[in-house]
């Protein structure tokens, strides 16, 4: 088994189906590349090569080495459901090298590991209910309209681009990105003069793909992180309308959270919420344009149905695994035996793809019941802006199919080039075509 590139190859050598010892050896008999380019174009077949191993296979990732993968729905969802046998915290596992990792961050990232998403209970439990009780302020509902005006506004600015690039125009550069980028400032109230520098900063974290790339991504992340905190320190005096101000108000039986903890929270809306969904958008037009049946329906009655959204995060999968958990104590996940402290990723993708719980996984059909799929995590730890993504991907389509529903590819489909990052499917770019 080698690595290349951030990619996972397993090679099988000529050899047979694993039996259960093999399994739960440091080897695989099978050739995986997660990051390949066709793996990314095409992920099923990929998928089905995991889940013909076992619903928990054993294989080799970037810098963590040797790690368990579940890789069905049913084994995806026990380990992200089971809270106690699986956590978060490599210190409550006994993991003590990733619990050291985590101290040698510099001392102005070292907020990010007061966030939720990395935490176990009874911490996680306080923060989430901190955080909903400041969420709950802001009714996704009610924020439809300016989620609308916002959308429109990208688009405006992604027709001024396209007069400049009559060949073709980066749809994730001029829409996908600044449009949940701008959700998530005025969600936040955050000013929207400093919504340049943000696209910037995020830009930079969320493309790099390089050693280089990665070091200016954490300066820009740094600078995000300092900005953030002068942020709080002023609107703890002057407050604005947004969710940063109810986070800070937010208390419950004279609780508040910390400042760490606030700018962890505002760094997890900001990075990975906007992340996620301009991936979730660019991929979701994208498939929409490889299945033009469904896209005149969505052209044709102006809207995305619930249905539809669903499908498409079921069918995109832009986060292919999860966060690693580890096993508290020695266990076992669907026969598989698991030793304290080993790392296991949720392979969400796979769980996606699992033909025991989707008919025919590898089409893409709006018309199904995709309610059941893992996009957005399963557990205590399903992801707090679910409702909100949803709409977005809805608005997004629903506006730039409406204003160019004869949008097409401005370059070959098969030119197309994805990030060759393990763990998620996000195109680099995606230029297209503006037509009416």
């Amino acid at each position: 088994m080698t690595v290349r590139q951030n990619c996972v190859v397993m090679d099988n050598g000529g050899m047979s189906q694993p039996s259960s010892d093999e399994l739960n050896s440091s080897t695989i008999p099978l050739r995986v590349d997660f990051c390949s380019q066709a793996a990314k174009h095409d992920p099923f077949p990929l998928w089905n090569q995991l889940r013909a191993v076992g619903p928990v296979a054993r294989v080799r990732v970037p810098i963590f080495g040797n790690v368990w993968m579940a890789t069905t729905h049913a084994a995806v969802t026990e380990l992200l459901r089971n809270h106690q046998r699986f956590v978060q915290d490599p210190a409550t596992a006994g993991h003590r090298w990733m619990a050291t990792l985590r101290r040698w961050l510099p001392k102005t990232l070292r907020p990010l590991t007061r966030q939720m998403l990395i935490m176990d209970e009874p911490d996680h439990r306080r923060l989430r209910r901190l955080v909903e009780q400041a969420f709950q302020r802001q009714s996704v509902e009610s924020f439809r309209a300016r989620l609308i005006a916002l959308a429109d506004e990208a688009l405006d600015h992604l027709e001024q681009a396209a007069l400049q690039q009559p060949k073709g125009v980066d749809l994730i550069e001029h829409f996908a990105r600044p449009f949940p980028l701008a959700v998530i400032c005025e969600l936040l109230g955050l000013p929207p003069e400093d919504r340049p520098q943000f696209t910037r900063w995020a830009s930079g974290i969320t493309t790099a793909s390089s050693l280089v790339g990665i070091v200016w991504g954490l300066q820009g992340l740094s600078r995000m992180m300092r900005y953030l905190k002068e942020e709080i320190a002023r609107q703890r005096v002057e407050p604005r309308d947004g969710l940063l101000a109810s986070l800070i108000q937010a208390e419950e039986e004279g609780d508040r959270l910390s400042e760490e903890e606030l700018l962890a929270m505002v760094f997890l809306l900001l990075a990975a919420g906007h992340e996620t969904t301009l991936h979730q958008i660019s991929g979701s037009v994208l498939i929409l344009l490889d299945h033009p049946e469904h896209l005149r329906e969505v052209s044709a009655t102006r809207g995305v149905t619930d249905a539809t959204v669903q499908e498409l995060l079921r069918y995109l999968s832009f986060a292919q695994v999860s966060k690693p958990r580890y096993a508290r104590a020695d266990t076992e996940l669907a026969g598989r035996q698991i030793q304290k402290g080993q790392m296991i990723f949720a392979c969400l993708a796979s769980a996606n793809s699992d033909p025991a719980h989707f008919d025919e996984p590898g089409r893409f059909n709006p018309s199904r019941d995709s309610s059941r799929h893992v996009a957005f995590g399963s557990g205590i730890h399903f992801c707090l802006g679910a409702k909100l993504a949803s709409a977005e991907l809805a608005i997004a389509l629903e506006r730039l199919f409406a204003r160019w529903p004869g949008l097409r590819l401005a370059i070959p489909r098969h030119e197309l080039v994805y990030l060759p990052r393990f763990g998620t499917r996000s195109l680099a770019r995606l230029p297209v075509s503006l037509r009416t």
